[in-house]
């Protein structure tokens, strides 16, 4: 159950859905190409404010809020709080009330509490590596959206009180929901594969993204934590 706990803690403060024939398609096509030119606009403007909710069933619920920026690497900090869930306790305990996440270039860095730090030598934060592979920008899902056959136009709908337009599609297990605005930005994104569901609402593009690098002797690397009895 420890093992459990700690591996969900640092996922709970880490941060964040069919169409075919002719005329299915045409619509397809003309998604495409509003996602298109919102993945570009989202990566020239290179930084947002994101206000993000994150939930694995009835385990664990958290919110996420803070500025990120991608112009030149992920860079960031997002204040966590874990909001209820089965498991709420022992992440509080472990993972802190709120928590801080700093994303840098390399890695992400997840504040623990000090009883975290009590069984880990005294080291407060975690350090886990990015693969490689992975793009961790907002571009991300509208990329896998303009790859995905059933993309689609769902309809205009309201965000947060302002228009935007709803589109959805399928990339491998996860379901995916964007919204745009009238500048074809995002405005908010869903993302869900079984139950786990992501949902981030970006704002203030442009905004600045700064966050400082925890020292190496307050660090342990997740794979040790994950690992641990």
């Amino acid at each position: 159950m420890l093992r459990y706990a700690r591996v969900v803690a640092l996922a709970a403060v880490g941060i964040l859905l069919t169409a075919c024939g002719g005329a299915q398609e045409h619509k397809g096509g003309e998604a495409r190409e509003a996602l298109r030119t919102a993945r570009e606009q989202v990566a020239a403007a290179g930084s947002a404010r994101v206000d993000a909710t994150m939930a694995t069933g009835k385990r664990l619920t958290s919110r996420s809020t803070g500025a990120l920026g991608w112009a030149d690497g992920i860079e960031g900090t997002l204040t966590v709080q874990v909001t209820g869930g089965e498991l709420a306790a022992s992440t509080r305990a472990l993972g802190g009330d709120p928590s801080r996440t700093r994303f840098l270039p390399d890695a992400q860095y997840t504040r623990m509490s000090d009883r975290f730090a009590e069984l880990q030598g005294g080291r407060h934060w975690i350090r886990r590596p990015y693969d490689t592979r992975s793009d961790l920008t907002p571009a991300e899902p509208l990329k896998a959206l303009i790859g995905a056959e059933d993309v689609h136009r769902v309809g205009r709908e309201t965000v947060r009180g302002a228009p935007a337009t709803h589109y959805r599609g399928t990339s491998g297990r996860r379901h995916i929901d964007v919204w745009l605005d009238a500048r074809h930005l995002l405005v908010r994104g869903t993302q869900h594969v079984g139950d786990f569901k992501v949902t981030v609402h970006y704002r203030d593009y442009g905004a600045p993204a700064a966050a400082e690098r925890p020292a190496a002797r307050d660090t342990v690397d997740f794979a040790d934590v994950a690992g641990a009895g």
